[in-house]
């Protein structure tokens, strides 16, 4: 199944393009996310992975919102709070409360929308190692 053509995260996305232009509602959908992973066992290997996406997008959001880094692609930047909307919902494609398997369409959503925009992250995270913003070349 593609997930990132479900009418769940394209409701997501949807939810997305209405936060996006509010820096107080990002914030409030960072915090959520935050909270959520403290909820969450860091033991395994994949949830570990899995984390550190979310870190990283997390910090992306941060950045964008003070002004940081600026240099997201609108693109990209609907589909990591869309990514983090489908992750905060607790009715989804799998339900959260579902035990093992309820975190398994989250994780799957994260990793897709995380290698689908993995240029932007990269750039993202170069900018935070050297302060530097990479332009992208057309």
């Amino acid at each position: 199944m593609n997930y990132l053509k479900s009418k769940i995260f394209q409701n997501a996305l949807r939810k997305a393009a209405g936060i996006a232009t509010s820096k107080e509602k990002i914030s409030d959908l960072v915090t959520s996310v935050t909270d959520k992973m403290s909820d969450m066992d860091e033991n395994k290997k994949n949830v570990n992975e899995f984390f550190e996406k979310v870190k990283t997008f997390l910090r992306m959001l941060r950045a964008y919102i003070t002004g940081e880094y600026r240099q997201i692609p609108v693109k990209s930047l609907l589909m990591i709070i869309g990514a983090l909307i489908y992750f905060m919902m607790p009715i989804d494609l799998i339900p959260d409360f579902i035990p093992a398997m309820g975190l398994a369409d989250d994780i799957s959503i994260l990793f897709l929308v995380f290698n689908s925009i993995n240029e932007d992250v990269d750039a993202f995270l170069e900018f935070e190692l050297t302060g530097n913003s990479r332009v992208k070349e057309s």
